[in-house]
């Protein structure tokens, strides 16, 4: 299926952060349906995170089926529509009671309109692949990078991008200068944000508002968007600080020793949405579309970006977010509050231990299961 310019324009939307299980979650199909209604993007990119690895549901009984239940589920809406979806894996697809990367990719790639592929057998990770977006002269204008960014423990401590995937991302760079003449220019893709990530934040006080706490080595600093660095307006926040790999891999180095990548985009962190420039590349984060995990309620959505076939650098992009679905419903009220507040990760539940306020979360979860008690009873 060739990927091109239509009138000189393209639109990707990137979608992060579904995270759930064979019992997946109706707001996030009908989100999904609605966003894709809404903006009609030429192609969709699911960075990371779809399958709840680690989900209670998925345990037990015949695995493969769950999951490939799950899969299927949220691309309804794909299938629906025929727009052409790639995807990378997250940490939380290669967990414990999900199924092997390949396996998930082959459920993928028995839809149609799936243009992915795995571009190296011999390089780290699954689904390493590259989609070059051709113009109307039948030539690339835009390159656009899938990378597998590994897999991180349970308390959210992540790998980084291996050597060897940066050796596939050079060589793929350099056939696609000799094919075109000079550098493509590219975007990438992928679920955990590389470590420069920070270098868009500054630390401020505690208290300080759209600001988030940090943890592990950041632990008792506060950290804000830097406003010389970051675009910020109304569509802008930050509710928990990055989640980077524990060592830095050179990733960023490399993507941008030739000026080729202009533009790197992330999930992994759901309360997250912003972009900006350091080095003179713009990095991002879009924030989490599912509802069947924790999240910025109704802020959950998609990240739209449009290209210009003359000038693929010079981008444009904006979320989409539950807010401008107003015909949109949330559905089970009780589950959105949960997952809204729910900690974001092991170092904010031992945060709130600490701070000995761990009854009132308590008495959250117990609501919860109350209530899923008695729904499960009806």
């Amino acid at each position: 299926m060739e990927l091109k310019f239509n009138n000189g324009k393209f639109r990707i939307m990137q979608i992060a952060d579904i995270q759930d299980t064979q019992r997946t979650s109706d707001a996030t199909v009908r989100f999904i349906r609605e966003a894709l209604k809404k903006a009609q993007p030429d192609l969709v990119v699911f960075t990371g995170d779809q399958v709840k690895g680690y989900g209670f549901n998925l345990m037990g009984g015949d695995n493969k089926k769950k999951v490939t239940e799950c899969i299927n589920n949220f691309l309804v809406p794909l299938d629906e529509t025929g727009i052409p979806f790639t995807f990378v894996f997250g940490n939380h697809d290669d967990q414990a009671f999900s199924i092997s990367k390949k396996e998930q990719f082959e459920i993928y790639s028995s839809h149609e309109n799936c243009v992915a592929f795995n571009a190296d057998d011999d390089i780290d990770g699954y689904c390493n692949h590259n989609l070059e977006i051709k113009g109307e002269n039948g030539k690339t204008k835009l390159n656009v990078y899938l990378v597998d960014s590994l897999t991180a423990t349970m308390d959210g401590t992540c790998d980084c991008v291996h050597e060897n995937q940066l050796e596939w991302y050079r060589k793929t760079r350099e056939t696609l200068k000799d094919e075109n003449g000079d550098y493509i220019p590219s975007v990438v893709f992928q679920h955990i944000p590389v470590n420069e990530i920070y270098e868009l934040l500054m630390e401020v006080p505690k208290g300080t508002p759209n600001s988030a706490q940090g943890f592990r080595q950041w632990e008792g600093k506060y950290f804000a968007m830097n406003p010389e660095r970051v675009q910020i307006d109304n569509r802008s926040f930050i509710g928990e600080t990055p989640s980077v790999p524990a060592k830095n891999g050179g990733e960023f180095e490399a993507m941008n020793e030739k000026g080729d990548v202009f533009l790197m985009l992330f999930g992994h962190d759901h309360n997250n949405s912003f972009i900006g420039e350091y080095k003179g590349m713009n990095l991002g984060y879009t924030q989490g579309c599912g509802f069947n995990v924790y999240g910025p309620g109704k802020k959950r959505g998609v990240r739209l970006i449009d290209f210009d076939e003359n000038n693929p650098r010079d981008f444009v992009s904006t979320t989409l977010t539950v807010d401008d679905l107003i015909s949109f419903d949330v559905g089970n009220k009780v589950k959105n509050i949960f997952y809204t507040y729910a900690p974001t990760s092991v170092d904010a539940v031992k945060d709130i231990a600490k701070t000995k306020v761990i009854p009132v979360v308590a008495a959250a979860t117990a609501v919860y299961g109350a209530y899923k008690l008695i729904t499960k009873k009806k």
